[in-house]
C-alpha cells in the first residue's frame, strides 16, 4: 500500500465531515500531479508484487504475463490503438 492509500483511508475512517469534503474536493487536484508514466509504471509494480505473493508455478507463470514494455513503447502503442492505426 502506498502512502497516499493509507492516508486516505485515514481520512475516509476517522476524518470528520468537513474533513472527508475537503478530501473528496482536493483528491482530483491530487492525482492529476501524477503522470501517465508514474501510473504506469506504478501500475507495474503492483502487478510484480501481486505475483510474488503467490508461490511456485504459480508465481513464475505470473511473473511470465507481466508486461515488461518500457512507456515509451506502450505509449506509442496505445497511441496507435487510439488513433486507429
Amino acid at each position: 500500500m502506498t502512502w497516499l492509500t493509507i492516508c486516505l483511508q485515514q481520512l475516509f475512517n476517522t476524518g470528520t465531515k468537513m474533513m472527508q469534503k475537503i478530501l473528496w474536493i482536493s483528491l482530483p487536484i491530487v492525482l492529476s500531479a501524477c503522470s501517465s508514466q508514474q501510473l504506469y509504471q506504478h501500475t507495474q509494480n503492483q502487478v510484480e508484487i501481486n505475483c510474488n505473493h503467490k508461490v511456485g508455478v504459480e508465481r513464475e507463470q505470473c511473473l511470465d504475463k507481466i508486461n515488461t514494455k518500457p512507456y515509451k513503447e506502450y505509449e506509442a502503442e496505445r497511441q496507435e490503438i487510439i488513433n486507429g492505426k
